[in-house]
């Protein structure tokens, strides 16, 4: 058994330009994470389990990981160690590289708004990943079935509001260049040799309105809407559609310089029931770069996430949201203590509604935030 936890103090700042849009100065717990994790029986049983509380949700404290793994490529087939490996539990879907990344590995403060309108979060799920060496370099890969998308801790049973559909993701990536060291973003090892991530992944579901969970959570560009709010109202409304996400990624690490973009596509289409409503096309990105200026200790950032579509207009024309923001990092002892400000300046309506990341629907205006991080 280890025992593990960290916790991220926020201070932040918005100062809105829309007129319905509220200012915010507060602090604020982000993240205050307990985690437990080791095996059982023998190496190849484990465990991982990671409770959430955060100031946004008062005293209460909640299961936000609950995985255990199975190496059956090991234990059975006397493969190398994670090689193939069955897990299950409560856990990250596999889709994009942003969600891969754990939360105290951030170089900003928090996601960016392109990967928070793409994610597919959490969900109950079994799974398979593992790792093959290609050409001497580690492949890996992870594929998941799923209760669907964004629907995390919901309620299952009779009593919950999930529908009948699975939903399925997969991500692959690799490390074409050779090492790529610590950390999962910054260069803290000043490599003097170009080393590089790529990856790709994709998610799908089949959502029907008798599953208010996911049926009212998709939202549209500009202005953070809900699709199911758009669609034409009951009784001649429609009844399910089918969603499709692919994301791409590819990152670099040299001389102290690092970088990351990672893009994005997601099509809905296949509405059955009411009015005939085309498919429609959402796509975005975001891309990252950064630099010490003191090497292991100070780092300086960029980064420009925007997102654009006709999901808001239902077909009609695009839209769009930018997001660009700037800010610097002093690592005190790497990522177990480090202090990040950042600000951001909030182009358009924003289309999420992310209390980690303090932007609500049609936010617009300046975001500064200021945020001390401690791990053990």
């Amino acid at each position: 058994l280890r025992i593990n936890g960290w916790g991220q103090l926020r201070h932040t700042l918005l100062n809105a330009t829309g007129p319905d849009v509220r200012d915010l100065n507060q602090f604020q717990l982000k993240r205050g994470r307990i985690v437990f994790s080791g095996s059982v029986f023998n190496p190849d049983f484990s465990y991982f389990i990671q409770l959430d509380g955060r100031s946004s949700s008062g005293d209460d404290v909640r299961l936000l990981d609950y995985r255990l793994a199975y190496d059956v490529g090991h234990d059975v087939l006397g493969c190398r160690r994670d090689a193939f490996v069955f897990k299950t539990g409560k856990y990250k879907m596999p889709f994009t590289m942003s969600r891969w990344l754990s939360g105290k590995d951030f170089e900003f403060a928090d996601r960016s708004v392109a990967s928070t309108f793409f994610d597919v979060n959490r969900s109950f799920a079994v799974g398979l990943e593992g790792v093959r060496n290609i050409r001497g370099r580690p492949c890996h890969w992870e594929m998941a079935v799923f209760n669907g998308l964004v629907t995390g801790g919901a309620e299952t049973g009779s009593a919950g509001t999930l529908d009948n559909n699975f939903a399925y993701s997969a991500r692959i990536w690799t490390h074409p260049t050779g090492d790529w060291g610590r950390g999962s973003l910054a260069d803290f090892d000043g490599h003097c040799v170009l080393a590089t991530r790529i990856g790709t992944g994709f998610a799908a579901s089949s959502i029907d309105r008798i599953g208010r969970t996911e049926f009212e959570s998709l939202r549209v560009v500009d202005g953070g809407s809900r699709l199911a709010d758009l669609l034409p109202p009951p009784p001649n409304t429609v009844q399910n559609y089918d969603v499709y996400l692919f994301s791409v990624d590819a990152s670099y690490k040299y001389f102290g310089w690092s970088g990351t973009l990672e893009y994005y596509i997601r099509t809905i289409q296949d509405f059955t029931g009411g009015p005939a409503i085309p498919g429609l096309f959402d796509h975005g990105f975001w891309l990252q770069t950064g630099k010490f200026v003191v090497p292991e200790k100070v780092q300086l950032l960029l980064r420009w996430s925007r997102v654009v579509g006709n999901s808001g207009t239902l077909g009609g024309s695009d839209q769009a949201f930018d997001e660009v923001a700037g800010g610097v990092v002093w690592y005190i002892r790497g990522q177990n203590a480090k202090f990040t400000l950042d600000a951001s300046y909030l182009n358009g309506d924003a289309p999420i509604n992310s209390s980690a990341l303090d932007i609500n629907p049609n936010d617009n205006g300046t975001l500064i935030r200021s945020q001390i991080q401690f791990a053990f």
